[in-house]
């Protein structure tokens, strides 16, 4: 069997999809890859003051029972010395959401030798047929250990009633990504989905996520006319993954870190979640980001 190397990067919820799509692989081919820190910091967690930074969440990392090979490492300076030798799969560009039948994306075009026992493997993989429940329960008992010794954390969950909808706007990089195909959803997204919302069941309050609160301060003008609002600040992105996690029903966009909020929330398969039928302006009909029970407008 070959050993292989999966690279990790992106944001926490990037981060995720690569460590379930590392568990698929482990159940698939009996092999657990070993992760290629791609980000060259291994911090645990960061300050919401700073949204900016992509860490590498190392104690997660650990906990689901994976290793990652640091930039500062021997084995690492070796991997990129021969790399024009290894057998790279690399998923396409802007096809994220599309399940591998083959479990593998598409080898790269390689010279005309490689190395035999190692293969290195590329890409975001954020099909929901890659998360198992397993994979799920983990990650939701990950944050409940590490990520509820705050305070104020603790203080937000007490308010969280099952009538309360959780929404996410994501804006900071975002902004400045736009040209490669990732949308900004504003108000009218939101309202669309809260009425869904409220013609299944009354809403109580509507817990706002944010990267960047400054940013979205028409958004909450529009929406605080209809609803009661509770902005969520001061905690850092694995506390409010967990507070996240605490809903049952949500209305989220393209953030795939709202995403694990509900694909890891207590409420398992009973949560009601709206999200965007096209996430990126670049779409296909394969896509798979969203499991059939969440409500796509």
């Amino acid at each position: 069997m070959k050993r292989i190397y999966l690279s990790i990067y992106g944001g926490l919820g990037n981060q995720l999809y690569i460590l379930a799509y590392a568990d698929y692989l482990q159940r698939m081919l009996g092999t657990r890859p070993y992760l290629l820190n791609e980000l060259q910091r291994t911090k645990a967690d960061t300050s919401s003051l700073d949204r900016t930074r992509r860490d590498l969440f190392s104690e997660l990392i650990a906990y689901l029972g994976f290793q990652f090979i640091d930039t500062d490492s021997r084995e690492f300076r070796l991997l990129k010395k021969w790399e024009r030798h290894i057998e790279h799969y690399q998923e396409e560009p802007n096809k994220h959401g599309i399940y591998l039948q083959n479990i593998l994306p598409p080898l790269r075009e390689n010279p005309r030798w490689t190395l035999p026992l190692v293969c290195r493997i590329s890409g975001y993989f954020q099909s929901y047929h890659y998360v198992s429940t397993d994979f799920r329960r983990r990650v939701g008992k990950f944050l409940n250990l590490h990520a509820t010794s705050a305070d104020l954390a603790r203080e937000y969950a007490l308010m969280i009633q099952p009538e309360d909808v959780a929404i996410h706007l994501r804006r900071g990089d975002f902004v400045a990504l736009q040209h490669t195909g990732v949308q900004l959803f504003g108000a009218e997204h939101y309202a669309k989905g809260l009425a869904l919302q409220a013609q299944q069941q009354p809403i109580g309050r509507v817990f706002v996520f944010s990267d960047d609160f400054d940013a979205i301060q028409e958004e909450l003008g529009l929406l605080a006319d209809n609803y009661q609002l509770v902005l969520v600040k001061g905690l850092t992105p694995l506390q409010d993954l967990f507070l996240l996690t605490c809903f049952r029903r949500y209305v989220l966009a393209n953030s795939t870190f709202s995403w694990w909020g509900a694909l890891c929330s207590k409420y398992g398969n009973e949560v009601k979640v709206v999200v965007p039928k096209k996430p990126l302006l670049i779409s296909y009909p394969e896509d798979s980001y969203f499991p059939p029970s969440w409500e796509q407008i």
